[in-house]
């Protein structure tokens, strides 16, 4: 389960003495143990809605929030969270087709030279990059930052943008890069929270559910530096994404 920076407080003077000579003892720094989970929007082909799947939760709706290891796991997307953005990166993300069996290959900092783009057979307006061995490479953008729980738990998760889901992250960086300070210098992306909730969309293919993201408050002190915290440790490479498990179940997307 993801957990909040906690601080040590329920020991006396002396145990602080001993816990501070042996600090960061047995604790790894390397990216691959500092994993951030993944929080995303449910869709209809997610397998979280389908009772034959292990991933099946009780009550998921599309729309739904799904933040991987809490608990309870769902937020309802007309509720939604406050989120704090610290870190924000890319990659294109190689995929198995559903019809071959699915899951993750790779993360690829660079688009790889092999690919090719091609008509999606179901939408000729879509176009869609294939490798060679028939593996699909998806663009996926990740704002990296911290849920706000009601009941006050600070949180750090990876929200994934792909496919339509771009604009939506386009435009939430436009507006992080409109913030300013009296200096005129911009703003930090973790000074302000943001209310994260989900839409539905729609078009010939069928209907899906995206974030719908408006603006919130100035961070809170105490929430800012832990934000503070989490945007160095991705910059120093100290911190990584979690694997993720599905790509956006979108209309006419088969690599689920």
């Amino acid at each position: 389960m993801a957990k909040q920076v906690q601080k040590v407080q329920d020991a006396d003077a002396k145990q602080l003495s001993m816990y501070e000579e042996d600090a960061g003892l047995g604790v790894s720094a390397k990216q691959e143990d500092n994993l951030v989970p993944i929080a995303r929007v449910l869709q209809s082909l997610s397998p979280q809605l389908n009772k034959k799947k292990a991933e099946f939760i009780e009550g998921a709706e599309p729309g739904d929030i799904l933040l991987k290891g809490c608990e309870p796991p769902l937020v309802k997307g007309d509720k939604g969270f406050e989120f704090v953005s610290c870190y924000f990166t890319k990659d294109y993300v190689e995929w198995i087709p559903r019809d071959s069996g699915g899951g993750l290959v790779a993360r690829h900092k660079t688009i790889p030279k092999e690919v090719k783009e091609v008509k999606d057979k179901q939408n000729p307006n879509r176009r869609r990059m294939m490798m060679p061995n028939g593996n699909e490479i998806i663009e996926t953008r990740y704002h990296i930052g911290f849920v706000i729980k009601d009941d006050g738990a600070v949180l750090p998760y990876v929200l994934p943008f792909a496919s339509t889901g771009h604009t939506v992250s386009k435009q939430w960086m436009f507006t992080m890069n409109s913030k300013r300070l009296p200096s005129g210098n911009t703003a930090p992306s973790f000074a302000y929270t943001y209310r994260l909730k989900t839409k539905d969309r729609s078009n010939a293919a069928g209907d899906w559910s995206v974030f719908d993201i408006s603006s919130g408050r100035p961070t809170p002190p105490e929430i800012y530096a832990q934000a503070k915290s989490l945007h160095q440790a991705f910059a120093a490479g100290s911190k990584d994404i979690e694997v993720d498990d599905e790509p956006t179940a979108e209309p006419n997307s088969d690599v689920m």
